[in-house]
């Protein structure tokens, strides 16, 4: 009961600050609806029978767009107060900090589904399948969020101490998650098109979730307890003024 006991603690905290600061969840929600407009300005005249095919595209290619911009800023607060090898140094476990951010970064991704996918409903009538399913369309969010944020939440740890860690992020979680990307692409497609077998999919899908959590566990303590000895060091180096005699 301690893991999740401080997971939770952890988690709260971090939603308390975003919610009092609104910095994280405002560029998000104005950065999904420029995304949104976006994909309607450019594919309106878009033929009905086409949609199928390009419906998943946007709505993942927005869940990356917003991922990548949460993830940049998912360790920020710990960067510019120094506070990441405190962090390490406190009695808490590795694995409720990876749950924490990794769970801030899942409700942010879910709160940008929650406007894309209306959106696409009112703005292409092949969407017209997501509302009409409305629990298939919750678990197919849910469970390519969580494997979006389970394997971007560890290398937005590797990356926090580093200069240049937005364009460093980006450069790299594209490829990473590219996997999780792409199954929820076509459980969406499969979806959209009315497929028997839509629940394979799905569950394919959570079994993915379930490889990329435990692997994200796993590789996340090495991860981060580099970073923030890299802190440390960084720290540490600052030059010092002369000895007066």
């Amino acid at each position: 009961m301690r893991l999740p006991r401080q997971a939770w603690l952890l988690a709260k905290n971090d939603l308390r600050q975003e919610l009092r600061d609104l910095e994280l969840v405002a560029t998000a929600g104005f950065f999904t609806l420029v995304v949104l407009v976006m994909f309607g300005l450019s594919f309106a005249s878009l033929p009905t029978r086409v949609q199928p095919l390009a419906i998943p595209g946007m709505l993942w290619l927005a869940v990356a767009f917003v991922g990548a911009l949460t993830l940049t800023r998912i360790f920020d607060r710990e960067r510019e107060s120094d506070t990441l090898r405190a962090l390490l140094t406190a009695p808490v476990d590795r694995l409720a900090i990876y749950a924490a951010k990794a769970s801030v970064t899942l409700l942010v991704l879910v709160g940008c589904c929650l406007i894309v996918v209306p959106g696409l409903v009112l703005l292409f009538p092949a969407a017209g399948v997501l509302a009409e399913q409305p629990l298939q369309t919750a678990a197919l969010v849910v469970l390519g969020c969580t494997a979006y944020a389970a394997v971007g939440t560890v290398f937005a740890a590797g990356l926090a101490t580093t200069s240049g860690k937005n364009v460093l992020l980006s450069v790299i979680l594209y490829p990473l998650t590219s996997p999780a990307l792409m199954w929820s692409l076509v459980s969406t497609r499969a979806m959209l098109e009315q497929h028997p077998n839509l629940s394979t999919y799905l569950g394919q899908l959570a079994a993915l979730d379930v490889l990329l959590v435990v692997l994200g566990g796993w590789l996340f303590e090495a991860v981060l307890v580099g970073a923030g000895r890299g802190q440390g060091s960084a720290g540490g180096s600052r030059p010092r003024g002369r000895r007066r005699r």
